[in-house]
């Protein structure tokens, strides 16, 4: 056995782990060494592949939490700060360069052999660190991926109101961080956009009235097959009578401002509810 076959997905193993299946502390300063790994304040033992934020949360005493440890887990992160968060206890005195430091109290105890917060903390972090419509683009992607259900959010005895406007607003229906986005920016516009409807055999992101489809496409590249598939989608969709007005990473996030003018504008000419006419 060794420490490597051991190691947290993220690269980390607390020592207190190695001594519970009986290693000796000399067998585990020679594995360590051996195996190119690294013991940080006598108890984190860390891989050098582990992310940076890892390694620096094990040498302040810390831990990854808030939009980095979210993201870590597959979560969207909003794409404008790639800043790394971390939590120290409340009267700790401790830094840790270049990540910004969290020192809020815990709504649930964190793992005692973990670097990386409990869900519970994280999203408690970036209710209080993010904006509205960010916080919740990041708490419907952790509930879209699994990691937490809508029910457990609205069970949590949140500490903070910010938590708990969220939990009580969270919804499963998003399919990407940028649906939300524009969920929660439409409404406040004054125009409702119901989510994930099938039409034609596919699900669009959003539907405004009976024929304006939404469609957000996320910052990673989809596959040459998947695009293909979305355009020809849109294409049926036109030859049916909707309107179909398609953006991207960059302009929900960065352009919003055109993004919301351009589908008040369609709304304006009553494309939400009328076939469009060639």
């Amino acid at each position: 056995m060794s420490i490597r076959s051991l190691l947290h997905p993220l690269g980390f193993l607390h020592r207190a782990d190695l001594l519970d299946l009986g290693w000796s502390a000399e067998r585990i300063r020679s594995a360590t060494a051996d195996e190119g790994c690294t013991l940080l304040r006598r108890q984190w033992i860390v891989a050098p592949e582990a992310p940076a934020i890892v390694r620096s949360a094990a040498a302040a005493g810390a831990r990854v939490t808030c939009v980095t440890a979210t993201s870590l887990q597959g979560v969207w992160r909003p794409g404008h700060d790639d800043t790394g968060h971390v939590r120290l206890p409340p009267h700790s005195s401790g830094r840790c360069e270049g990540a910004r430091v969290h020192r809020s109290l815990e709504t649930v105890a964190p793992h005692p052999r973990s670097l990386i917060d409990r869900l519970e903390n994280a999203l408690a972090a970036v209710a209080d660190c993010l904006g509205y419509e960010d916080a919740l683009a990041v708490w419907e992607s952790a509930v879209r991926i699994d990691l937490v259900s809508r029910e457990h959010l609205m069970a949590v005895p949140w500490r903070g109101p910010r938590a708990r406007r969220l939990a009580a607003d969270v919804g499963d229906q998003s399919d990407s961080g940028l649906e939300t986005l524009g969920l929660v920016r439409l409404a406040r516009a004054g125009v409702r956009m119901r989510q994930q409807v099938r039409i034609l055999g596919h699900r669009v992101d959003g539907l405004i009235g009976t024929r304006l489809v939404l469609q957000f496409d996320g910052f990673a590249h989809h596959r040459a097959s998947d695009r293909r598939r979305d355009i020809a989608h849109d294409r049926r969709l036109r030859l049916s009578g909707y309107t179909v007005l398609r953006f991207d990473y960059h302009e929900v996030v960065n352009d919003w401002p055109r993004v919301e003018r351009e589908i008040l504008a369609a709304v304006a000419q009553g494309l939400h509810h009328r076939p469009r006419l060639p």
